[in-house]
């Protein structure tokens, strides 16, 4: 069974954005990224994974 991440803002073009803004809640549920980074939790995830352009996808739960 794959597990995946839906990041709800996909949308959201932030390409223009270079100031830091942190709009993820204080919640520790590590994930890892196909980058092999380990993040704090889904939201931030889904921020890393749009300023890439899709190229940072969900590997799986935990740490990597």
């Amino acid at each position: 069974m794959t597990n995946q991440v839906k990041c709800p803002y996909k949308k959201v073009d932030l390409s223009w954005f270079t100031g830091t803004a942190n709009p993820c809640p204080d919640l520790y549920q590590p994930i890892c990224g196909t980058n092999f980074v380990t993040y704090e939790n889904p939201c931030i995830f889904c921020i890393e994974s749009m300023k890439s352009h899709g190229k940072i996808r969900f590997q799986n739960d935990g740490k990597c």
